[in-house]
């Protein structure tokens, strides 16, 4: 893959829905974007909503082969934003439970290390690296243990590399939402629903969010914005918590 820019490049993974197409649209006036996702559709749209400005790569970050060699013509970037990432919910006794804690980690967080060790040496100097992990990053939940183990592991990975990249100003951060209003945490009310009224799932989870109410995907966009910012200079190594007071750990 050649790029034709001269701007600043962005890589977003997860860049097709959700938090990944708003941070998209928050970063595609002043870079260009390369756009990573499994399903080629959701970022053929991104591409065509900003034209000229969107590189579509449809890629299974999984794959660490197929990953160094999708990203080994990337030019010099200067923002990479981890946030791709699959949820289930399945109890670790269920018999499927070994099979999706596998599968979980070898996306969520085996992916997240391939595209890092595939870019990092390209990303310039005093560039940024934020990654999207989750307040199950911090916490337990049950029936969560796939997904909050890749969480974990993640902002244990952005800590680590973030004293690595240190000497050359680069920044390595981590978000932690709570429960935000993307198609993903939709379909995963109507899983717990399990038959029945998901409208009282999603009003039972609100009642423990002081704030009341689910996160907006760009309200997750302009805070890794702001970290992608001058005003950001000296912040590394951190996790931030979005999630409208649910948890404050």
């Amino acid at each position: 893959m050649k790029l034709d820019t001269s701007d600043p490049i962005a890589v977003i993974t997860g860049a097709g829905t959700g938090i990944g197409r708003c941070v998209a649209e928050r970063f595609v006036a002043d870079h260009h974007i390369v756009a990573i996702g499994r399903r080629p559709a959701p970022l053929d749209a991104l591409a065509e909503a900003f034209p000229g400005r969107v590189t579509p790569l449809p890629l299974d970050v999984a794959d660490h082969a197929a990953v160094d060699e999708a990203l080994a013509d990337i030019p010099a970037l200067r923002v990479l934003v981890i946030n791709h990432g699959i949820c289930q919910t399945v109890p670790h006794d269920a018999p499927e439970a070994v099979h999706t804690f596998h599968r979980t980690l070898a996306i969520n967080l085996s992916g997240a290390m391939h595209v890092l060790h595939a870019l990092s040496p390209r990303i310039v100097d005093n560039g940024r690296v934020i990654t999207v992990a989750s307040g199950l990053g911090k916490l337990g939940r049950g029936g969560k243990s796939a997904y909050a183990a890749s969480k974990h592991g993640l902002l244990g990975l952005t800590r680590c590399v973030a004293e690595e990249l240190a000497p050359r100003g680069i920044t390595v951060n981590g978000v932690c939402p709570g429960w935000v209003d993307t198609d993903m945490a939709r379909a995963d009310v109507v899983r717990e629903a399990a038959g029945g009224d998901p409208a009282a799932v999603r009003a039972e989870a609100e009642s423990h969010i002081p704030l009341g109410r689910f996160v907006k995907p760009d309200e997750v966009a302009a805070l890794i914005a702001w970290l992608a910012s001058p005003a950001a200079n000296m912040i590394t190594g951190q996790a931030y918590n979005i999630s409208g007071g649910e948890f404050g750990a």
